[in-house]
């Protein structure tokens, strides 16, 4: 299920740079999936730079956010009338050109709302 919009005056608690942090780190599930030469291509965290990255074509996902940034926990709020067993993880997405979406998993499903109008950060412009 995706929800357009799916909550109201939405503020994101972690910025591009804070995930492409997190992603940086050794605990933290993270992968980079970019299309170069014609090809899918998928790298998995952690990672070391972004250097390497164009100005398109390119999306880093992270896993679990919600266990490592404790802001990014309460967009789970929401969603705690479901069981514990039915509720997987907070996974951040970012893409560039500007653009990022984020996506709760739920047991076998998956619940996603993108997030507009999301300005990239520094680290993504940078990436030419």
């Amino acid at each position: 299920m995706v929800l357009k919009r799916g909550f109201n005056n939405f503020i994101d608690p972690i910025s591009p740079d804070e995930l492409a942090g997190l992603a940086m780190e050794s605990e933290v599930d993270s992968r980079l999936v970019s299309h170069q030469d014609g090809k899918w291509q998928v790298s998995h965290g952690p990672f070391e730079s972004y250097d390497h990255l164009g100005e398109t074509n390119w999306s880093l996902l992270v896993q679990a956010v919600n266990h490592w940034h404790e802001p990014t926990a309460a967009l789970m709020r929401p969603f705690r009338e479901l069981p514990d067993w039915r509720i997987d993880d907070l996974m951040i997405s970012f893409l560039y050109p500007a653009a990022a979406s984020v996506r709760i998993s739920i047991s076998t499903t998956c619940l996603s709302f993108r997030v507009p109008d999301v300005v990239a950060g520094e680290w993504a412009k940078s990436c030419k």
